[in-house]
């Protein structure tokens, strides 16, 4: 079997990653700015209407790729070139049907979706990006899977500087109407994609692994795939359900259809930016997890499965739990910087216990869909969307913008608390939460009582660069101090013999 370093390819991603995000954030605070907190809205459900049309159209191909040719390299003499035709032939299957479909019916799908008849044509304009978009989908997995993943984080830096460079050059001008910001934004999108898919194309045909015989037929492929593109598509279509169902309940609170719109446009535009920038770390990581997974699986190795699920759930808890408290104190002045007004800063404070569960639930799943946990992934998903749903029918109307904290704590804490507990029983870790949440607690209350007693003297700290600078400085590597002084003597793996 390959030998791979988990640490060393996840350093590489964090890095190409970390950059892109700080541009996102960047480049959304511009946004808001630039079109307004209304239109940002408007985008940010279009954004989720293309997400489950392309998992409807691509059968959620990256995942398929990365784990089945993950598998195919797990075993003797596989041929993983195969697996990807395999994967390439399955998301044609279904872009073909679900484009058309989307393209015939684009009127009434922007007038039920979008709520509003005019962007009838970015709708017919995406549809036709929907095979392209599973052809890269395919190819990046594949890359994952045999541990080049330099191939799709250059892919990620190309196809974000097209498009953030198209985007920023056709809205130079100022504030343009929603439809022809939405146009502009899948003109921006369809170059940023074709040029990911010749450079995909490239590579491959001058990289491609050589094998020998394919143990996956086309046919077992698509059994095996069909139930991983289900869950993709049931829980994209849940999440656009979710995203729909914001703007029309704050309208029934008492909000106007265009204040609606702007209050859910400040939400997606600013709090959940800020919320998962960190977990920039964690992304890359689940993307080479996933492969990781599958092939120790798919060679029988348990123990490797079960020392990556506790080192990983410890390293996410650790990091998670810090995240939390400097948003907690800081989430403030964060949502003023990022142009979302003191609502922002508030609903980022009140969100900030719930960040470890988020964290959470990026890691889990790529252990989960390693471990090949599909189905449970599936129901986990459609009960945690069904409950997310319940809650934004019955307490956004009561409450207004504040009834989306309730819907994400519940969610959150529900969905994620089970995925914790099927991981470890999967991968026979031994779950000691005393061990897990201890050190993280104990280390941020500490870290973050020394590094507050400035502020005693000095109260002007609070509120300007210079203190928060001055606080992280002193937290930070105390925070880190405290482990190093806790630390265990013997290995921190200690799973029960297979």
């Amino acid at each position: 079997m390959r030998k791979r370093s988990v640490i060393r390819d996840t350093i590489k991603m964090t890095a190409v990653q970390f950059v892109l995000e700080c541009l996102a954030l960047w480049f959304q605070s511009w946004m808001t700015r630039r079109v307004g907190a209304e239109t940002v809205g408007i985008l940010a459900l279009t954004g989720s209407f293309f997400q489950l049309a392309a998992m409807a159209a691509g059968g959620n191909a990256m995942l398929c790729a990365s784990r089945f040719v993950s598998e195919e390299l797990g075993r003797t003499g596989g041929c993983p070139a195969r697996v990807l035709r395999h994967g390439l032939c399955f998301c044609l299957m279904l872009a073909v049907p679900v484009s058309t479909a989307v393209y015939w019916f684009a009127p009434e799908l922007s007038r039920q979706f979008l709520r509003d008849a005019a962007l009838a044509d970015a709708v017919r304009m995406m549809a036709l990006l929907l095979p392209l978009w599973g052809y890269c989908a395919c190819l990046r997995g594949y890359f994952n899977a045999v541990c080049r993943v330099a191939v799709p984080a250059l892919c990620d830096v190309l196809e974000f500087l097209l498009r953030v460079g198209i985007l920023a050059f056709l809205l130079r001008h100022g504030a343009a109407s929603s439809v022809q910001v939405c146009r502009d934004l899948i003109y921006s999108m369809a170059a940023g994609t074709f040029c990911t898919a010749i450079f995909l194309t490239v590579l491959y045909v001058r990289r491609r692994e050589s094998g020998g015989t394919c143990s996956l037929s086309f046919w077992r492929y698509g059994r095996l795939a069909f139930p991983v593109a289900l869950g993709g598509c049931l829980t994209a279509a849940l999440s656009t359900a979710n995203d729909t169902l914001i703007p029309i309940t704050l309208r029934q609170s008492g909000s106007s259809a265009s204040r609606a719109l702007e209050q859910f446009g400040t939400f997606e535009g600013v709090v959940i930016p800020v919320l998962f920038f960190p977990s920039t770390m964690l992304c890359a990581l689940s993307g080479i997890l996933i492969p990781e997974i599958a092939r120790a699986n798919a060679a029988g190795n348990q123990r490797r499965v079960c020392q990556l699920t506790e080192r990983v759930i410890q390293l996410t808890l650790i990091f998670a739990i810090l995240i939390a408290a400097i948003l907690l104190k800081f989430g403030g002045r964060v949502g003023y910087w990022m142009d979302g007004g003191t609502l922002s800063g508030k609903m980022i404070q009140i969100l900030a216990p719930v960040v470890p569960f988020i964290y959470l639930e990026i890691v889990l799943e790529a252990l989960l869909k390693g471990m090949g946990k599909q189905n449970f992934s599936s129901l986990n998903y459609l009960a945690e969307y069904v409950i997310r749903i319940c809650v934004v029918l019955i307490f956004i109307p009561l409450f207004g913008f504040y009834g989306i904290v309730a819907s994400y704590y519940t969610s959150n804490v529900f969905g994620n608390c089970n995925r914790l507990r099927m991981a470890a029983k999967t991968a026979n870790m031994p779950f000691h939460p005393g061990k897990l949440l201890g050190k993280p607690l104990f280390a941020v209350v500490f870290s973050f009582a020394v590094a507050a007693l400035p502020e005693l003297f000095c109260p002007a700290l609070r509120e300007c660069a210079v203190g928060m600078v001055l606080f992280l400085g002193i937290a930070l590597p105390l925070y880190v101090l405290v482990f190093w002084l806790l630390r265990e003597r013997h290995t921190w793996v200690t799973c029960r013999e297979w």
